[in-house]
């Protein structure tokens, strides 16, 4: 990889985790109005493909209409993104973007069923949403 190479994606990751800034702004900002609410760690040592549990508690079992919240506990960035890689669905649902050490990404799911999930920057990190 050249050094302008380099810096083009130095600068795109710059980009991706000052947007990030920005959507973490904007859930600060809006009030919940769902009566239930989920928490998710991306816990220390997840971008290390010997962690077993990458995200924590997963599987996580909630109710349809449920807020959940993932704090990147790492010290990498990661996404929460919406499928697995080795199935081809990936991102179809939702995507987080990057998510840099000690932000959070939310999502409410509304709709019944079991969802997973992955980072595409650690493809290996796999995690699953049961809604009922």
């Amino acid at each position: 990889m050249n050094a302008q190479m380099i810096a083009i994606l130095g600068a795109l990751a710059l980009l991706c985790t000052t947007l990030h800034l920005y959507q973490d702004l904007a859930y600060a900002q809006t009030t919940t109005t769902s009566a239930s609410a989920a928490s998710v760690s991306i816990v220390q040592g997840s971008s290390s493909p010997t962690i077993s549990k990458p995200y924590d508690p997963s599987p996580l079992t909630i109710k349809a209409g449920t807020s959940v919240t993932w704090t990147n506990k790492d010290s990498s960035i990661h996404t929460v993104t919406s499928g697995l890689p080795e199935k081809g669905d990936v991102g179809t649902l939702f995507d987080s973007s990057l998510i840099s050490p000690g932000n959070t990404f939310v999502r409410v799911f509304d709709k019944q069923g079991a969802f997973d999930y992955s980072c595409t920057l650690h493809p290996f990190m796999h995690g699953q949403i049961i809604v009922k």
